[in-house]
Parts: structure tokens; C-alpha cells; sequence
């Protein structure tokens, strides 16, 4: 590829049935690397989340690790005293 010119980006999404460490082994093969990762929370679930890179490209890998128990709410708020004091006393805090 000529000089200063950038091959088009495209945006893909798969869901694939085979391990993570099938994945990191494919991905190692064409030159991917492990940049970070994180253990986030979302849609009730705990999921790992990891982070590959290769020049300017990326790839976010999430493998889902299990049911978040307790399911509890996070509330955040931007209120008065009397407000913050009436939720909290009011969830039980």
C-alpha cells in the first residue's frame, strides 16, 4: 500500500463457539497483542473484557464469566442534602 494512504476500517460484531484461548491464539498468529484488560459488569453478567492491538487496528475480545449476585442498583445523584438524605434513608442506608 502506497505511502500516507490508510486501508478502509470496517466495524464487525461475531459471536464464535469456540474457547478464548482458541481466539488469543488466532489472533497471536497475525501479529495481535495483548494491549489490556477488565472485569466489567453488564446486562447481569460479569464479563471479561480484553483489549488487542496491531498498529491502528483493534480487537475487543468479551468472554462472559458468570452471573453478577447480588444484582444491586448503583444510584447516583445530583441533589440537594435533603434529597440525597431522603433516598438514602429511604433504601435503607
Amino acid at each position: 500500500m502506497p505511502k500516507g494512504k490508510q486501508q478502509q476500517r470496517l466495524l464487525k460484531s461475531i459471536s464464535v463457539l469456540v474457547s478464548l484461548e482458541k481466539v488469543e491464539a488466532s489472533l497471536s498468529e497475525i501479529g495481535f497483542l495483548l494491549q489490556d484488560s477488565a472485569t466489567v459488569v453488564a446486562d447481569g453478567k460479569f464479563w471479561k473484557r480484553l483489549l488487542y492491538i496491531r498498529g491502528d487496528e483493534t480487537i475487543s475480545v468479551s468472554e462472559e464469566i458468570g452471573d453478577a449476585y447480588p444484582k444491586d442498583p448503583i444510584i447516583t445523584i445530583c441533589g440537594s442534602k435533603n434529597t440525597i438524605t431522603h433516598v438514602v434513608k429511604g433504601v435503607g442506608g
